[in-house]
């Protein structure tokens, strides 16, 4: 209940809020990654939970719309931001690395604009939740229990107008994947955009 994908008329109203923030069209949500901090787990599963940095760690990856609330679930066809470092999709759309005219300069600068609140949101969502920004004492398993219950209450606190967390500086440790090389499938796509949203925008 509290943690669901939007129906048609919430997506209609997250693509007019998303709009609203810096000019780009048809987001219903914005995806990232960030890490959580568990309890070193036993011989046989520490390879799958060490993380970049060398510690131990469930990397959670969520949607949210323009409000912060949280969704764990990513359907396909849908237009979703994502950063620079994941692969994607017709439906996920990134930055350029290379910015070469001034239409791609502006879908790049309406990206990040765009994106920061997904950065904001785990910040917030981590020090509403201590537990999150620190470590979970548990082993993965029952660690994820905690990350989705904290998810939850997370959400129903912005159902209920609960007073806003400030978030800066905690856990804006999205762009958690590894870098992408590759063919980029959806950029006919992110053209696309570039083309018909970008013309004449001044950001």
């Amino acid at each position: 209940m509290f943690i669901r994908w939007l129906d048609q008329t919430e997506q209609d109203r997250t693509k007019a809020a998303f709009r609203d923030v810096a000019g780009f069209p048809c987001v219903i949500g914005l995806i990232d990654g960030t890490h959580v901090r568990v309890m070193k787990p036993s011989k046989e599963q520490e390879r799958g939970f060490i993380n970049r940095k060398g510690f131990p760690s469930i990397n959670v990856m969520a949607v949210c719309d323009e409000k912060g609330s949280l969704c764990p679930s990513m359907p396909s066809g849908q237009g979703l931001l994502m950063t620079a470092l994941y692969a994607y999709a017709r439906y996920l759309l990134t930055p350029f690395r290379t910015a070469d005219t001034d239409r791609k300069a502006a879908y790049n600068r309406a990206h990040c604009r765009t994106c920061v609140i997904v950065e904001s949101t785990f910040g917030r969502w981590k020090k509403r939740f201590g537990i999150l920004h620190g470590e979970v004492r548990l082993v993965p398993e029952k660690a994820s229990t905690i990350i989705m219950a904290c998810a939850v209450l997370h959400n129903i606190a912005i159902i209920l107008g609960e007073p806003e967390v400030d978030g800066d500086g905690v856990g804006l440790d999205g762009n958690v994947g590894q870098q992408f090389i590759g063919r980029e499938t959806g950029f006919h796509t992110r053209e696309y955009i570039v083309q018909q949203y970008f013309q004449m925008l001044e950001i």
